[in-house]
């Protein structure tokens, strides 16, 4: 899950992030940590397979 906050326009949003793999998740934080934009990514502990 990414939460982000869109500083100029003052704006939040929440998106679920699903059947991503690791590096896909650190490209969405770069882009939500870029600009205007603070973005926080919150993973869950997954199971071992």
């Amino acid at each position: 899950m990414v939460c982000a906050v869109d500083l100029q326009k003052r704006d939040s949003e929440t998106k679920i992030l699903l059947g991503c793999r690791k590096e896909e998740m650190e490209t969405i934080i770069q882009i939500h940590n870029s600009e205007s934009f603070a973005g926080y990514l919150i993973v869950r502990g997954q199971e071992e397979e």
